[in-house]
């Protein structure tokens, strides 16, 4: 007989640690997004990212994603690369 697996849910936690030395400039992509991971500090990853696909804090206006938005995990990359963000596991 099989055992069953038990799932073990593990919640990714948003964790900002740190500002940018300078800040970002006004109403540009990085800064709107890194001001709604703000309002996220200590939140689920999830509920972030289901906010971020209700309305799309900014879209790119040349490239081959004009008009459509940028992958969400490419933002949290870019502000774990900055040492701004943390993602911890729960």
């Amino acid at each position: 007989m099989a055992k069953k697996a038990t799932a073990k849910t593990e919640t990714k936690i948003i964790n900002v640690i740190a500002q940018p030395e300078k800040p970002y400039r006004a109403n540009s992509a990085r800064d709107l997004y890194f001001q709604r991971l703000q309002k996220f500090n200590g939140k689920a990853l999830d509920a972030f990212m289901e906010d971020v696909k209700a309305d799309v804090p900014s879209t790119p206006t040349k490239g081959k994603l004009k008009g459509k938005p940028e992958p969400v995990t490419g933002w949290i990359s870019y502000f774990v690369n900055q040492g701004l963000l943390e993602i911890v596991i729960k």
